[in-house]
């Protein structure tokens, strides 16, 4: 007896080797469009649907009541709507016309990596060709917006020290492949930090993770081991808490402050909720656009940071977040320069505390872009931001970083700033200081907006002395620590002038001696030589 034929399975998809041309993902020109161009093609086709119907007798067009002409779009193509087979050729001439500029986008767009460079060429009518070193690469990033998400996709962000300007996106790409493609580019461009190899020897070691606090940890950090991507999943952060962080702003604090007393005026003025809430709605166009873009930009943070998820690889740190646009960040921890953390005084209540760092290779402009790169704990509880602090450097102490956030006075080898200085900072002289130990400099500053600042000695690529005419008055001066650009300032404010300069000279050849051991240990490279100046001292 014979046995039936089995129908043979489909060879498998050999994915190209990154040095041979290969295109992007057929649906790329589709979801470059976005949602603007999803909601115009939609708007298009509702008008088109609607107007056959019309013109086959399913209803009355509108007309203009003065001279009986159509109205909208199906003025001046009433032709088009009254024969049905015309208009049906009209939008299958658009829809293929339409896939043909899609179809010629994506064939003329592909990339590889060839001669120590990433190359990406576009465009069929104008023609662009971009290279990028792999040795100018400082970070790849894996980006899901909305669109890609629904349809399996992402694109690789290749981030070089150009700046934004010279980042080069590979959108899109499969999921499988996009990840595929992150790895083998962060290995050709010696990135082996950020492959994301699991820190299996720390696991194995200690096992201690990050506390769960109140709970909002993943369960890895009770005794598991996790994986984010490659890591051992250290912590979550809650979209409840970040939605409530998030409300607790300055913004929408003095603008509810604002309604409220405008509503007790009025109500005392007029003595009648009726009057009153017809002068709310007088003076809604003036508060409008403020509430608005309030509105957009506390939206904006809660779309940036949810679904937060911290990782460890052992020698970098994974971030994975987003609500809409979903992203995988990686920021190797031997180009962190600077961590800080700040509690806000409207979190106090509730314990919460924002962690950030400054990246070598990463631009600050001050605008928020970066804080995809920099943000590496939107809000936590004060456990969960010492934790990832000594995450990112093990030879930060736990207990020095608890006194820096809620210690007062000298206590613990505290140097704080001259008694003459509550004449400017009345509030918090008593507290804002810096202390030295073998490994960093810790600076904190604020009593109602508690701020903590830490730079190892190593990472300092120049100091300075800053003196304004009221502290020259009162013999006042402030000291910087400067590397590179960041979220994160190392500056301690109101120094009695002789406790400056002693901190100048000492500070200095403390980051001499630190960078002489760093270089005798054969470490890597702090800081690419292009991005920061050499060490200098210089007083103002």
């Amino acid at each position: 007896m014979t046995e039936p034929d089995a129908t043979p399975a489909p060879p498998p998809r050999r994915e190209l080797a990154l040095h041979e041309w290969q295109h992007l993902h057929p649906l790329s020109p589709v979801l470059r469009g976005g949602l603007v161009g999803v909601a115009v093609l939609g708007y298009a086709a509702s008008q088109f649907v609607d107007d056959l119907f019309l013109g086959l007798g399913g209803g009355e067009r509108e007309r203009d009541p003065d001279d009986g002409t159509d109205q909208g779009l199906r003025e001046g193509l009433g032709f088009l709507f009254d024969h049905s087979l015309v208009a049906s050729a009209v939008v299958v001439a658009v829809l293929g016309l339409i896939g043909l500029v899609g179809w010629l986008t994506w064939r003329f767009s592909k990339f590889r990596v060839a001669d120590g460079q990433i190359e990406f060429r576009k465009g069929w009518l104008f023609r662009e060709h971009r290279q990028v070193p792999l040795e100018r690469v400082q970070a790849i990033e894996i980006s899901r917006p909305l669109l890609a998400q629904l349809t399996g996709l992402s694109q690789v962000i290749v981030q070089s020290a150009g700046g934004g300007d010279s980042h080069l996106k590979l959108a899109f790409l499969g999921a499988a492949r996009a990840d595929e493609v992150r790895r083998e580019l962060l290995v050709l461009a010696g990135r082996r930090d950020e492959a994301g190899r699991a820190d299996v020897g720390r696991a194995d070691a200690g096992g201690d993770g990050v506390p769960r606090g109140d709970g909002s940890a993943a369960g890895p950090l009770a005794g598991g081991v996790g994986d984010v991507d490659g890591g051992r999943e250290v912590l979550r952060v809650p979209n409840s808490r970040l939605f409530v962080a998030t409300i607790l702003h300055g913004g929408t604090i003095v603008l509810g402050a604002l309604a409220l007393l405008a509503g007790t005026i009025a109500l005392a003025t007029y003595g009648s909720s009726v009057r009153v809430l017809t002068g709310v709605v007088i003076a809604l166009p003036a508060l409008g656009p403020l509430a608005f873009g309030l509105a957009v930009n506390r939206v904006g943070e809660l779309l940036k940071h949810g679904n937060f998820r911290l990782a460890d690889t052992g020698t970098a740190a994974r971030i994975q977040h987003g609500l809409t646009d979903k992203r995988t960040t990686t920021i190797p921890l031997h180009r962190i320069q600077a961590v800080g953390m700040v509690q806000p005084m409207w979190w106090r209540p509730f314990g919460w505390w924002r962690v950030k760092v400054n990246v070598a290779g990463i631009a600050h402009d001050g605008t928020g872009s970066s804080d995809n790169e920099t943000t590496v704990l939107p809000v936590g509880t004060l456990e969960q931001a010492l934790a990832v602090l000594t995450l990112l450097d093990p030879a930060l102490s736990e207990a020095d970083l608890r006194s820096a956030a809620l210690g007062d006075g000298v206590d613990g080898g505290w140097t704080l700033v001259s008694e003459r200085a509550r004449r400017l900072d009345p509030l918090s002289w008593q507290r804002s200081g810096f202390a030295v130990s073998e490994h960093s400099l810790m600076v904190r500053t604020g009593r109602l907006w508690r701020r903590v600042s830490v730079m190892p000695h190593a990472r300092v690529q120049s100091l300075s002395l800053a003196q304004g005419p009221l502290e020259r008055r009162l013999d006042l001066v402030t000291v910087a620590l400067v590397s590179t650009p960041g979220p994160v300032d190392v500056s301690i404010h109101h120094l009695a002038s002789a406790t400056a300069t002693r901190l100048l000279r000492d500070e200095a050849s403390r980051a001499r001696a630190a960078r002489a051991i760093s270089r005798s240990a054969c470490t890597e490279p702090e800081v690419p030589s292009q991005l920061v100046p050499p060490a200098r001292t210089d007083e103002r």
